[in-house]
């Protein structure tokens, strides 16, 4: 059949499959609490029930029946079981499946579109979808040995949700809005005094209010600030210094041009007084002294300028103001240099051996121009470096070292870091002797940002939470006549795309070692 629609401003008729069915014998009369076999109360309404089926070749599919009332000894009152149904939703399983498993893959937006429903209709569908194969989500909690605490924002305006990462089985185990210690005990409350116990690692940055929680609630516990964060801290304050240089260079520049700026305004004035007071002077006569010496000094400016205006002018747009050749070109190599400080970021950010040769250009130029902020450039290099070290005797000599160095060097910033390292030096220790690395629980806050930007926000934090279980997990959304890979299996690709990543990545930093063996 066809009805009217509206969609886009415009009515047109849109086809619609309608199907009035019931359940066999077998299924009718059933409780659907219990599944038993229960007596008919009546038919409330003598009104039929409809459902949204899976789209038949773009067409919606309505599924119409006449739903009675049963009477259970155990739950009482309630509407028969419909195998079709899925719970209270009025959509079947197959179609909530379907857009959940959508709404992973694309904007909801376009699952909209594409399945014709509400932008908001699509949230309850992912809601209803991730409670049937997961209806209970406190099963994560058991079994945790290693977690990782942190937070990240899901929208404008400090808007935070805490974020607990089970590091062993590589899934989010909890999820809340805010965060801070009273998000976090909750948390912690849930556990009961034996999964507290069996808690061996906390993970995470450095705040306060996990070091609380960790020392209150988990007795056996290793607090860690894992290497991610501690990195994250070193780039920041390298940063810092390059701002700070930035600036500096910028002064240096705008100091230089108004020098300039003077020096020609005087020489312009001396011009102008020369030309008044050769004017003044009688003709007659023999030339003075003062009379050659003001010509010579008149000859030699516009022996200057005519030799300035013949300089062939460069393209583009030329500067308001303007300059002498060689002070231009002072002031010039001033404003480069702040323009190389000013995008020298991801230069002084990337590691070594993943610097375009750009970078590496721009980094000897910071060498050789700004020996402080390559210090801290230097800095901060030997501090990733030894985070990554595997020997932990090793890592607390050079640490300790480190952080001697970092805070004679001179620099506000790197003395502010040492500091704040120094404070949480045992901890940082903690996370290279037991390797607890955050760097897939920070992969996870990626990819819980990339989704809720690519749905284009949630207004409802429950269905953001159910979107978030589904993507950062092994559930698996079982769709009709589409075999899903098993959790084991998708374990599996994800180790095998990680391998190939790795060779592709060192074939592109030692192209040599890879053709050598390729000839071998």
């Amino acid at each position: 059949m066809a009805t009217p629609t509206q969609r886009f401003g415009e009515i047109y008729e849109e086809k619609q499959l309608h199907i009035r069915l019931r359940p066999t014998r077998n299924y009718q009369g059933r409780c659907p609490v219990c599944g038993k076999k229960c007596p008919g109360y009546d038919y409330k309404n003598n009104e039929e029930s409809w459902w949204r089926a899976s789209n038949l070749n773009g067409v919606p599919v309505y599924l119409f029946y006449q739903r009675q009332r049963i009477e259970c000894r155990k739950h009482g009152v309630r509407a028969e079981y419909v195998p079709w149904a899925d719970g209270d939703s009025r959509f079947t399983e197959a179609f909530n499946n379907e857009v959940a498993w959508m709404a992973l893959q694309m904007s909801k937006l376009a699952v909209s579109v594409l399945m014709k429903i509400n932008w908001r209709t699509v949230g309850n569908c992912i809601k209803t979808a991730h409670d049937r194969i997961e209806p209970d989500v406190s099963v994560r909690l058991h079994g945790l040995r290693r977690i990782c605490v942190d937070e990240t924002s899901y929208r404008k305006g400090h808007s935070y949700i805490t974020v607990v990462y089970d590091m062993d089985r590589n899934q989010v185990v909890w999820v809340h809005e805010d965060h801070g210690q009273e998000i976090f005990a909750q948390f912690c409350e849930l556990l009961t005094e034996e999964e507290r116990a069996q808690i061996e690692i906390v993970a995470g940055d450095g705040a306060r209010w996990i070091d609380t929680c960790t020392k209150k609630y988990f007795p056996n516990a290793i607090r860690c600030v894992d290497i991610f964060h501690v990195v994250e801290w070193a780039n920041e304050a390298l940063d810092d210094v390059r701002t700070n240089t930035a600036a500096k260079a910028r002064r240096d520049y705008s100091r230089k041009k108004e020098e300039f700026r003077k020096l020609e305004a005087e020489q312009e004035q001396r011009r102008t007084e020369a030309e008044e007071e050769l004017a003044s002077m009688s003709k007659r006569g023999r030339p003075s002294c003062r009379r050659k010496e003001l010509e010579a000094f008149l000859q030699e400016m516009e022996a200057f300028s005519r030799f300035e205006q013949s300089q062939p002018k460069k393209k583009g747009r030329h500067p308001k103001e303007q300059f002498s050749s060689d002070h231009q070109e002072i002031l010039n190599d001033l404003a480069q240099r702040a323009k190389d400080i000013k995008g020298a970021r991801y230069a002084l950010g990337h590691k070594p051996e993943n610097r375009t040769e750009a970078q590496t250009e721009r980094l000897k130029l910071i060498e050789n121009s700004y020996p402080d902020l390559y210090r801290a450039y230097q800095l901060k290099e030997t501090l990733r470096l030894i985070l990554r070290l595997k020997d932990s005797i090793l890592a607390v000599i050079e640490l300790d070292l480190w952080i001697v160095d970092a805070s004679k060097c001179g620099l506000r910033p790197m003395e502010e870091l040492a500091e704040k390292i120094k404070r949480h030096r045992e901890n940082i220790l903690n996370s290279i002797r037991f390797q607890a690395n955050s760097a897939k629980s920070e992969s996870t806050n990626t990819t819980i940002k990339t989704m809720i930007k690519m749905a284009r926000g949630f207004r409802n934090l429950e269905n953001m939470k159910a979107l978030i279980y589904l993507k950062c997990s092994d559930l698996v959304i079982p769709l009709h006549n589409r075999p899903q890979p098993s959790a084991e299996r998708r374990a599996a690709m994800r180790l095998k795309a990680a391998d190939h990543r790795r060779i592709r990545e060192e074939a592109k930093r030692y192209p040599e070692i890879i053709a050598s063996q390729v000839v071998l």
